[in-house]
């Protein structure tokens, strides 16, 4: 007995077109810098907030430093984390007489935040004296 093939219309699997991959090419195309735009953002704002961790580290040894020997930092003494602040610029204690920080917005392009995100931490410490001072 013969083998009739009856094809319908509805049974056939029907491909893309040229025209819908071109279209969905650039759908993905336009997903992906919108993506890639806002991991960009995402990075710059995680650097910014590590570089403000380590500056809150870094005074906080400088505190530690103060209550343990009496002094105040000096440029071989500090902390590891102060090695790895790039927003802030620090002074440190020169004759025993504080500790300066100071925020550097140009210092790196995720920088361009850092008085809004950290700013409160630029500041005078005298960890030996009863205040500190801005």
């Amino acid at each position: 007995m013969p083998c009739h093939h009856s094809f319908n219309s509805r049974q056939m699997r029907r491909g893309w077109t040229v025209i819908e991959l071109i279209f969905v090419i650039i759908i993905i195309g336009i997903l992906a810098s919108i993506a890639i735009g806002r991991l960009a953002g995402t990075r710059d704002d995680a650097k910014l907030s590590s570089d403000v961790a380590n500056m809150n580290i870094c005074i906080t040894d400088a505190q530690a430093h103060y209550t343990a020997t009496g002094k105040d930092f000096n440029a071989t003494d500090h902390s590891p984390a102060c090695d790895f602040v790039t927003c802030f610029d620090i002074v440190y204690s020169i004759n025993g007489k504080d500790f300066n920080v100071t925020t550097n917005p140009t210092a790196a392009p995720y920088c361009a935040d850092i008085d809004y995100v950290g700013g409160d931490l630029a500041k005078s410490y005298d960890f030996g004296g009863s205040k500190v001072q801005r």
